[in-house]
């Protein structure tokens, strides 16, 4: 998993530095291109190694596909709520509205989408809830290896959301044990960025002392947060009984 990791870093340093060449001022297209070296290296130490690339990311198709995706496009629904909920307590993710302001023209907005919206989702899953939470199950209790591989994706995400998005993990890789796919994890997290990234767009820039938060705000918020929570806890209920679990939050 180390080396694996490994040579995906390297090839995404080496991709970065062609990546300028290309790219040259493109903030989009160079993060584009530095997700897929990364995802391109890994792919590449497992294919040297011996490994099947789609077993060890966890890339395999669903035992019921159509009732999972529509449970999977509820829970990103539900987790969409909880980040609107956290964004008005904690703030305006700062760095995202920096990076995505500095967008222009229509090239860079198509290759932010594409970077945002369909790359990331599926790269960042299928390291985390693919490679590292896959590995981790085979060696400790299901819970602690979703916990473990939540923190570095959590940590990816900069310091301040950390312990949001650890905790907004946490379903979304007990989705991934259940079925064994990192297909509904994909689907959620592509639900959430793309949103995410329209309301940054659409939004432009937003100072931190522009938020008012009222009490009456921060009681709205919590609520939602707690109902948000909930309404996943009760979603994966409904997966682990999809795949036949009869107790799964116990399991």
């Amino acid at each position: 998993m180390l080396a694996a990791f490994g040579a995906g870093l390297a090839s995404a340093v080496l991709v970065a530095g062609l990546g300028v060449l290309v790219a040259g001022e493109s903030l989009a297209l160079a993060s584009l291109l530095v997700e897929v070296g990364f995802l391109a290296g890994v792919i590449a130490y497992l294919g040297v190694s011996g490994r099947r690339v789609a077993g060890a990311l966890r890339l395999g198709p669903l035992p019921a596909p159509a009732p999972t995706y529509v449970l999977a496009l509820k829970l990103g629904v539900a987790l969409l709520l909880a980040n609107f909920a956290a964004t008005a307590l904690l703030g305006p993710p700062l760095r995202d509205i920096e990076f995505v302001t500095q967008v222009e023209g229509m090239a860079e907005r198509i290759a932010l989408a594409v970077s945002v919206a369909l790359a990331a989702p599926l790269i960042e899953e299928s390291l985390f809830r693919g490679l590292l939470q896959g590995v981790l199950e085979d060696r400790m209790r299901p819970w602690f290896a979703i916990s473990a591989a939540a923190l570095p994706f959590a940590l990816l995400h900069g310091p301040e959301p950390a312990l949001f998005f650890f905790f907004w993990s946490l379903p979304v890789g007990w989705v991934t044990w259940r079925t064994g796919s990192v297909r509904p994890a994909v689907l959620v997290h592509a639900v959430n960025n793309l949103v995410g990234l329209t309301g940054l767009l659409l939004s432009g820039t937003v100072r931190p002392e522009e938020i008012e938060r009222t009490a009456g705000t921060i009681a709205f918020s919590l609520a939602l947060l707690a109902a948000a929570a909930l309404w996943s806890v009760r979603l994966c209920r409904r997966v682990g009984l999809l795949m036949g679990e009869g107790s799964p939050l116990r399991a």
